[in-house]
């Protein structure tokens, strides 16, 4: 077999395996809280509000601190999960509320680890990490790769 063939070959075999891994969807982003928060589930509109600032409560009545990842790959693909924008599309949404002084943006850990060690001391909290991230410490309320 010719060199090219093989490139070729191989080329058509892993670049559809990557597309699919890139694909929305494929990262298994999950919402997370606190065990002693008593929430087993939230429904992708009760998320939205808390992340957005519309709402800042959990169910249980509580006032719900929302933790947002840093510039991260996770936290591109949880808003484009989410709501389907861009990171962009987020940072101008926040600017016009800060400056507004109707909402401040969700809390801001450096990284998904920080994130979950946040939830897992903070019954009111609530993040959004990869299902990799997930300790016995947190809960998942809502599986974002899940219609």
């Amino acid at each position: 077999m010719r060199p090219s063939y093989l490139a070729a070959l191989f080329l058509s075999a892993v670049l559809p395996a990557a597309a699919v891994a890139q694909a929305p969807g494929r990262h298994d982003m999950v919402v997370i809280v606190n065990p002693e928060s008593h929430i087993s589930a939230l429904t992708r509109d009760q998320v939205i509000d808390i992340f957005m600032g519309r709402f800042r409560q959990l169910p249980s009545g509580a006032a719900a601190l929302p933790i947002d990842l840093a510039d991260t790959t996770e936290r591109r693909l949880f808003y484009q999960e989410l709501i389907h924008w861009s990171l962009a599309e987020v940072g101008s949404y926040w600017a016009r509320l800060v400056f507004s002084g109707q909402a401040n943006p969700p809390y801001q850990a450096p990284d998904a680890r920080a994130a979950v060690e946040l939830v897992a001391h903070n019954p009111d909290a609530i993040a959004y990490v990869e299902r990799s991230a997930v300790t016995k410490q947190v809960r998942v309320v809502l599986d974002l790769g899940k219609p």
